[in-house]
């Protein structure tokens, strides 16, 4: 009696177009991940040497070159930032103000921002960017 052998039939899945197209998942990921931004308003920051983090529920107020101020990339004016601070803060438990005020701004300005700030009682700090020795 002759007994033949069945042809094994070897399945195997091909994975090499797998690994590229999530190379270039991954790829795009990184590179949307860097442009976005969440402080898009530009400014010149002073250098700083010494630094802490910034706190979990952080209120950005900024100050441009040419004294436009904004909270949380919402442009707002003098006169009407007090309001927005005290809408703002009552939407965290402990908000702390985070000022980025670009370099160029004359100390005046930024004490009547810090006046206000201080008026409605926020924790207040100012942004820097690292010193490079």
């Amino acid at each position: 009696m002759k007994l033949s052998r069945r042809k094994r039939v070897h399945s195997a899945v091909e994975a090499s177009s797998l690994s590229d197209i999530l190379f270039f998942l991954m790829l795009f990921f990184l590179m949307i991940s860097t442009l976005a931004s969440p402080n898009a308003i530009k400014l010149l920051l002073p250098k700083a040497s010494t630094g802490k983090t910034v706190p979990t529920h952080a209120i950005s107020l900024s100050i441009d070159a040419t004294l436009d101020h904004y909270i949380d990339q919402r442009k707002v004016s003098l006169p009407e930032l007090k309001e927005m601070l005290i809408a703002e803060a009552k939407k965290y438990e402990n908000p702390t103000v985070v000022l980025r005020v670009d370099k160029s701004v004359r100390v005046e300005d930024l004490v009547a921002v810090v006046d206000i700030v201080n008026q409605v009682q926020i924790p207040l700090v100012i942004a820097t960017d690292k010193k490079s020795e």
